[in-house]
Order: C-alpha cells, then structure tokens, then sequence
C-alpha cells in the first residue's frame, strides 16, 4: 500500500473493534493438486490469462513476460506456441472477441491486441496479428462492453508507485472496430487496482477502485459520476475483488493490499448497501494483519457451497511463508477458513476450471525472484 505507514501494534489496536473471524487449516481439508505448466516461462511472467484459444472446449493459458514473449499452452498437454516477441507494457490484461469472428483475441494491456488466426488459420502454427491501441503503459486493463453496442471496450489504469505515477487516470478506449479506438479518461486518486461490476444493478458495467465506484451512465465518454465506498482508510494500492459475499443478491467489494513489502494492512470487504449510491458500506475485516504483497484477490466459490470465497496470493518478495490462500467463507462473510495452498508465492492469481471438472483451479506465477514457474493448482474438492 502507498503511501500508508501503518506499523503492526496499532493496526492491532485498531482492528479489536471490529469483529472478524478467521482459523486455519492446511490444504487436506480443500485439497489441491499441483502441476507445473511450464519451468522456464517468458522472463518476469506478469500477464495471467486464460481462454479457449483453439476451440476445443478447454481452457488454454497464455503468459506474458514484462518485456516479452508473449506465449500461450495447449491444454492437456500444455505445448508452449509463441504469439509475439514483446511490444506492450502491463502488468494484466484481457481475452475476447475484439473483431466480432467467433474466437477468442489477446489483450495484453492498452497497447496492442493480437488476433486469433481462426477461423481461417490455425492459432497453434499460423501468427497472430498485432494491432496497435495506443503508446500507453498499464497496470491493469479489462475488457467489456461498457455501451450496449455488442463490442468489447476497454478500461485500464497504470501505477502510481516504482516511480510511474501515472494511475491517477482510468482509460476508456471505446472500440469502433478492429483498428479504431475513441480514447477518454476520467481522474481518480493515485495508486493501482481496477475491476468491472454492475454495483448499481442498472444492467451496465461499473468501474471499481480502492475506496471508489464510478457510475456507467451508458456512454464510454461519460461523466463517470464517482461514488465513495469507503473513506475511514487510505486504499491506494489495492486489489479489487467483487461478488456477492453476503448473499444477498447485490455485488460487495473486496480489497487486498497490493504495494509495498514491509508494510501492514488488512483483507476486507465492503457490504454493498440497498442503495449503492447513497449508502453506508459496511466493513468487515477477514484476515489482519497481512503484509501489503497481497497482489492477487479472486472471489468465487472454490467449495460448492454456493457461498463466495476469496482467493489471494502474496509475492515471492513479502516475508514467508508466501501463502496462496483460500478464505472459505463459512458465515455470509463474517466467519472465515483459511486453507493454504502454497507457500511459495505468486504475482496475481487468475481462478479457472482448467481440468472441466467442475470445479475452480488457481493459476499463478511469481513475478521474478529465484522461483517462477507457471503453476495450477488442481482443486480435488474438501475431503
């Protein structure tokens, strides 16, 4: 988190007023099962993506090194086939139809896509066309159709941290066709983390930051009306979350501390009121304190127990162990169980149904380090 200077006792002290529950179990009780995608992925591999990128109904993965290749696995067998060399400059991305023929497109960042060569080709053996965004860096970058008009747009947002201080913006890049972008940009307070909900229930995606929601009035170069959802805490650094935790049929906010090592925060959420806009959120803590490398948060059901869960994933550079970690949510969001899965760290985590049994895997990498090979973690289910 930037720039909070919180140290452990008073985050502590602070913490003793709200109530929270969290025990700890090993992984025997949610088990998973280990594989590794490849030992040797693209340098630095920071872009986690998945999709069905031939069309034979299982989820293939791509990974994107921080200066290239960018690559993608065949699954079962996960034969690594090379999309590009490099030419973009992000941390996340997206996967979609971005030119409307029915298969699945690369979208590492705001700089460039690559096209599927399906249908005509063959995206194991034929090259996938490069087509340019903008000159832009990002941090994180999400696809969706924010107006209505059947095509994907996209909204991103750089870092303000490591010296870039550039995620004061969020960029909309509405999509006009294949090479045709209309480019707006809204303020927001600096840091990084981004998601995509429907938070007002109006049929149309919302922008989600660390403390803020931002309106989707149906036009990408909006107003964006900004809504605060917390202001008791500074949420600059964030991993944002969503689903509903409660299960009360409306979408609540999770946050995970994403920047810097040695500093200490909390795993939260926020319960969305009745009335998003002009309601209270209510805080409740899950996990405290947690050094601030949690940069990977997912919310979905790991279990089968129609209850949303919350998966996380500490960088290999926070202190041990670096857990990846499953909060089983055991009480509407108020009790939780944390199952470790790994000790070993990732940067970013991505939940998919690899093996289509099913049931939700966790994908991950770490950054860099001494330690970075692609993994999944098969989930086998509570035993």
């Amino acid at each position: 988190m930037h720039p909070i200077t919180w140290n452990t006792q008073k985050c502590i002290g602070l913490l003793t007023l709200m109530l929270f529950s969290v025990s700890v179990t090993t992984a025997a009780e949610l088990s998973f099962k280990r594989i590794e995608i490849d030992a040797q992925p693209p340098k630095n591999p920071w872009v986690k993506l998945a999709g069905d990128f031939n069309q034979d109904g299982k989820l293939d993965i791509a990974i994107g090194g921080s200066k290239g290749p960018l690559v993608w696995y065949v699954n079962p067998t996960w034969q690594k086939v090379t999309v590009a060399p490099g030419g973009y400059q992000t941390v996340a991305g997206a996967v979609g139809d971005m030119d409307g023929d029915g298969d699945m497109d690369l979208v590492p960042g705001m700089q460039v896509w690559f096209e599927n060569p399906l249908p005509q080709g063959d995206p194991e053996r034929d090259p996938w066309k490069r087509h340019v965004i903008s000159n832009i860096r990002s941090h994180d970058a999400l696809l969706a159709d924010l107006d209505g008009d059947k095509r994907p747009d996209i909204v991103a947002r750089d870092q303000s941290g490591f010296g870039h201080k550039t995620g004061n913006l969020i960029h909309f890049w509405r999509h006009q066709g294949p090479d045709k972008w209309q480019h707006h940009t809204i303020p927001c307070p600096h840091g990084e983390g981004l998601a995509l909900a429907d938070l007002d229930r109006d049929g149309d995606p919302d922008v989600v930051t660390g403390g803020v929601w931002y309106e989707n009035d149906g036009q990408v170069n909006g107003t964006w009306r900004k809504h605060p959802y917390t202001t008791a805490w500074t949420w600059a650094d964030a991993k944002v979350g969503v689903g509903d935790l409660n299960r009360d049929g409306r979408l609540d906010v999770a946050l995970a501390p994403a920047e810097f090592k040695n500093q200490m925060y909390r795993l939260t959420w926020y319960q969305a009121p009745i009335k998003a806009k002009n309601s209270a959120w209510v805080e409740h803590v899950v996990d405290a304190p947690v050094e601030a490398v949690t940069h990977g948060i997912a919310i979905a059901d790991m279990n089968g127990d129609r209850q949303a869960d919350i998966v996380c994933a500490r960088m290999h550079q926070g202190a041990a162990p670096q857990e990846i970690t499953v909060y089983l949510n055991r009480g509407q969001g108020v009790q939780w169980k944390k199952v470790v899965v790994s000790e070993r760290g990732s940067h970013d985590v991505l939940v998919a149904d690899f093996n289509g049994d099913g049931r939700l895997d966790i994908l991950g990498a770490n950054h860099g380090g001494g330690y970075c090979p692609v993994e999944v973690w098969l989930n086998l289910g509570e035993r």
